[in-house]
C-alpha cells in the first residue's frame, strides 16, 4: 500500500508513462542566469503577444507568452497553493488547481518558465530545449493525461502532424513511416529471416497487456479514499487493468524470454525502445510501458504531432490555463530558499530575497528530491519536522543500489546551431527525415547505455518553418542520458581544459548530424552554435549532478508517490509516479492537483476529458 492505494492500481501511474512515446527530453538554456540563484527581483509574468523573433543579433530571448513586469510589491503574503518550480509537472498541476479557482502562485528561480520544456532564440532561431516525438494530441479522444489536462483547461497548441522518424544503424539507416506499413520491410531488411515473425508473435502476445495499460485514464487517480469514486467511474477499464496485475509490473525481459526472441535486430530494436522510454533497456522496463508504447507506435494510422511554435507552446497553453483565474500568477526569477514548516505542517516559502509567502492549503515541490531536501534543511535540523518525514526524506535522496535506493540516471551533452539550409529538402521525407537516432555499436560495453553510443538528433524548422529564418534551418542533437557526470564534476567553466571537453563533444555530435546533413557543421550560422554538458543541465535546470532522472528498474524500485509525511507538502515531476517523460510528469502534476481538490471538484474535470472507446 502506499497512502492508502493498492500497490495493483499504482500499476496505473505506469501504464500513462508513455500516453504518447515521446523520446528523453532535456533541457537548458543559454539565457543570461537568473539562474545562477542569487537574489533578483521577483517578476510577475504577464500575458503578451509572443516575441519569438525580436532578439538582438547575438542575444539570447528566452520564450514565454508571458513578458516581464519588475512589480515586487504584487507578490501576494499569502496564497492556497504555492507551486515551487513551472516545469510540465508543476505547471499541470497549478493550471488545474486554478481551474478549481483554487489561488495558486508558481515560483520560478529562472528568467522563464517550462523547465525542460522551455525554448529559447538566437539570431532568429528557436531552439527546443529537449526533441520529443509526440502523440496523441492532434486527436480528440485521446489516452494522453497532457492532451486530457489542455481539455479541462480549455487551452492547447496549435498541432501540425508528421509520420516519419529515421535510425541510423550499424546495419545502415532508414526513416520509415511510424506504425506497422513500413515496419515489416525494415524487419526483412534489417532483421532477415525470422525477424518478421518473431515480431508479429512479439504483437500479439502483448495485445491484451497492451489492451489493460490503455485501458484506465490516470487522470482518475488520488492518493486518498476518494479514489474509490473517481476510479469507480470507469469500472469496465479498472477490472481489465487489474486483471493484469502483476504482469504490467513486470520487466519486460521476461516476455521477451517466453517468446525466445532470438533475432539480434529484433532484440537489438526492442533494447533501444525500452532506452529511449525509460533510460533502461529491456531488461529493465515495465510490461505496461512496453505495451503502451507497441500498441500506440505499430498502430494502423498512427501520426506524430508537433506543437506549432516549438515545446514552448506547450508551457504557454499550461500557464494560459493557470492565470485564467484572477488570484493565480506565476513569477520567475523568485529562488525559494526555504520550505517554511510550522506547527507540524507546511506553511509557506521564504524567498532569497527574504520575502516570506504563507500557503494555507498546500506547497507542492516541482524541484528534484535533492534540491528539496535542501529547502527543508533548517527545519529539519530545528526539530521542525517528524522521524518519520526526516527518514522518509533519506529514504527518497538514498541513491545506493545496494541500500535499497534508487540510482539516478546518467546526464546529457547537446550541440544546438542554426544551419544553411541551401541545397537541403525544404519538407521531411524518407531520406531527409526531420528526426533520427543514431546507435554506433550494439555490442558495446554497457549496450545501449554506453556512453556516446546514442545520439538522438532533431530539425524541428522541417516540420514547423517558422522556427529559423528563411533559408535556414535549426537543429539540435544529444546524448541521452549516458554521459557520466564525473567525466566533468568539479571541472572549472572558464577553463581551457573545459573548454577542450566541450569542442570533443561538439564534432562527435556533428558527426551524428551529419548522418543525414551533409558538411552540417560547416553551414553552421556564425554566433549560433551552443554546446552543453552536464554542468549546464545542473546550473540552469537545477539537477542534481545533472541527472535525467531515476534509474528505477522494473521488479526493483519503487518511486514514492505525491503526498508526504509532513501535512501541507506535496511533490510532483519525475522523480515521483509514473517518473520520466513529458506524458508522465504531466499525470504527476494532475494526480497532484487531484489531490488537492474535492472528489466532486475531480469528478467535474473527468467530464471535460475525451478519451478513446474501448472495444
Amino acid at each position: 500500500m502506499l497512502l492508502g492505494i493498492p500497490k495493483r492500481i499504482l500499476t496505473l501511474y505506469f501504464c500513462l508513462s508513455i500516453a504518447s512515446f515521446n523520446l528523453k527530453a532535456s533541457a537548458f538554456a543559454f539565457v543570461p542566469p537568473a539562474s545562477s540563484f542569487i537574489a533578483t527581483t521577483p517578476t510577475i509574468r504577464r500575458n503578451s503577444a509572443r516575441h519569438a523573433n525580436n532578439a538582438a543579433a547575438g542575444s539570447n530571448t528566452a520564450l514565454s507568452a508571458f513578458k516581464s513586469s519588475h512589480l515586487e510589491e504584487e507578490l501576494p503574503s499569502t496564497t492556497d497553493v504555492i507551486v515551487i518550480g513551472s516545469g510540465l509537472a508543476g505547471l499541470s498541476c497549478a493550471s488545474l488547481l486554478s481551474h478549481n479557482s483554487i489561488s495558486t502562485l508558481v515560483l520560478e528561480s529562472h528568467d522563464t518558465i517550462g523547465g525542460a520544456a522551455h525554448g529559447w532564440t538566437r539570431r532568429g532561431f528557436h531552439f527546443e530545449s529537449g526533441p520529443s516525438l509526440y502523440s496523441g494530441f492532434s486527436i480528440d479522444a485521446s489516452p494522453n493525461p497532457l492532451k486530457n489536462i489542455f481539455q479541462i483547461i480549455g487551452e492547447e497548441p496549435e498541432w501540425i502532424t508528421y509520420d516519419r522518424w529515421g535510425t541510423v544503424l550499424p546495419s545502415g539507416k532508414f526513416a520509415a513511416k511510424i506504425g506497422p506499413e513500413e515496419f515489416g520491410s525494415v524487419l526483412d531488411e534489417h532483421g532477415g529471416p525470422g525477424a518478421r515473425e518473431e515480431f508479429e508473435q512479439l504483437m500479439e502476445r502483448m495485445g491484451p497487456l497492451s489492451d489493460a495499460a490503455q485501458a484506465l485514464t490516470s487522470m482518475a487517480l488520488r492518493e486518498d479514499a476518494g479514489a474509490i469514486v473517481t476510479l469507480a467511474r470507469y469500472p469496465r477499464e479498472l477490472f481489465a487493468t487489474l486483471k493484469q496485475g502483476q504482469s504490467l509490473n513486470d520487466p519486460f525481459k521476461l516476455i521477451m524470454d517466453e517468446m525466445e526472441i532470438k533475432n539480434e535486430f529484433v532484440k537489438n530494436w526492442l533494447d533501444m525502445l525500452c532506452f529511449l522510454l525509460q533510460g533502461l533497456p529491456a531488461a529493465g522496463t515495465m510490461n505496461a510501458v512496453m505495451a503502451y508504447m507497441l500498441a500506440d507506435w505499430y498502430r494502423p494510422g498512427v501520426t506524430l504531432d508537433y506543437p506549432k511554435g516549438g515545446s514552448g507552446a506547450i508551457v504557454d497553453a499550461l500557464a494560459r490555463g493557470v492565470e485564467k483565474y484572477d488570484k493565480s500568477r506565476i513569477c520567475v526569477n523568485a529562488h525559494v530558499e526555504e520550505i517554511l514548516v510550522e506547527n507540524g505542517r507546511s506553511a509557506g516559502v521564504r524567498l532569497s530575497n527574504g520575502k516570506v509567502i504563507k500557503a494555507t492549503k498546500a506547497v507542492v515541490c516541482n524541484a528534484d528530491p535533492f534540491v528539496t531536501k535542501k529547502l527543508l534543511a533548517k527545519s529539519m535540523k530545528a526539530g521542525k519536522t517528524s522521524t518519520e518525514f526526516n527518514e522518509y526524506m533519506e529514504q527518497i535522496t538514498n541513491t545506493d543500489d545496494d541500500d535499497g535506493g534508487i540510482p539516478n540516471l546518467k546526464s546529457f551533452i547537446h550541440i544546438h546551431a542554426g544551419i544553411d539550409a541551401t541545397g537541403l529538402p525544404p519538407i521531411p521525407s524518407a531520406d531527409f527525415p526531420a528526426q533520427w537516432a543514431v546507435v554506433r555499436d550494439w555490442d558495446g560495453p554497457e549496450g545501449v547505455e554506453s556512453p556516446r553510443n546514442i545520439v538522438l538528433c532533431s530539425m524541428p524548422s522541417l516540420i514547423d518553418p517558422s522556427l529559423a529564418p528563411e533559408g535556414k534551418h535549426v537543429i539540435h542533437a544529444y546524448v541521452p542520458a549516458t554521459e557520466p557526470y564525473e567525466l566533468w564534476e568539479g571541472l572549472d567553466r572558464a577553463s581551457e581544459e573545459y573548454k577542450q571537453k566541450k569542442e570533443e563533444a561538439a564534432d562527435f555530435l556533428w558527426s551524428a548530424i551529419e548522418e543525414y546533413v551533409p558538411n552540417a557543421r560547416d553551414r553552421a550560422v556564425p554566433g549560433t552554435v551552443q554546446i552543453g554538458t552536464p554542468l549546464t543541465h545542473e546550473r540552469f535546470l537545477r539537477r542534481s549532478k545533472g541527472a535525467y532522472g531515476p534509474r528505477v528498474v522494473a521488479g526493483k524500485h519503487t518511486l514514492p508517490g505525491h503526498k508526504t509525511p509532513l501535512e501541507g507538502l506535496l511533490f510532483c515531476g519525475d522523480y515521483t509516479f509514473p517518473g520520466i517523460g513529458v506524458p508522465a510528469t504531466a499525470a504527476s502534476g494532475a494526480i497532484t492537483a487531484n489531490n488537492l481538490v474535492s472528489v466532486q471538484q475531480h469528478w467535474a474535470m473527468l467530464d471535460k476529458i475525451k478519451l478513446p472507446e474501448r472495444r
